[in-house]
């Protein structure tokens, strides 16, 4: 696999990546420091949670890392074994 579609690959997967964090983060800084208050106060951000977050983000970064390279593996076999079919013939 070259270089470029390597490059592409984990643009592809950042993109979604990126996109379910910004959500997740969004989420958790609208959230207020005690939940239940009227008067706003500010924004907490719980330390805990963002590790886990980051965490979460690393490992599904990784499965789709891993699925992406081999369903691409698959399809570009296939590609070419049927083009070296209809060659034959």
């Amino acid at each position: 696999m070259s270089f470029i579609e390597k490059f592409l690959m984990v643009c592809d997967v950042l993109f979604v990546l990126i996109l379910c964090f910004v959500v997740l983060l969004a989420t958790m800084l609208i959230t207020t420091d005690d939940g239940t208050s009227e008067v706003f106060t500010g924004y907490i951000i719980s330390p805990a949670l963002l590790i886990g977050v980051v965490v979460s983000c690393g490992f599904y970064l990784a499965y789709m890392l891993t699925k992406s390279r081999k369903s691409l593996r698959e399809l570009t076999e296939n590609m070419f074994a049927n083009e070296e079919k209809k060659k034959e013939k």
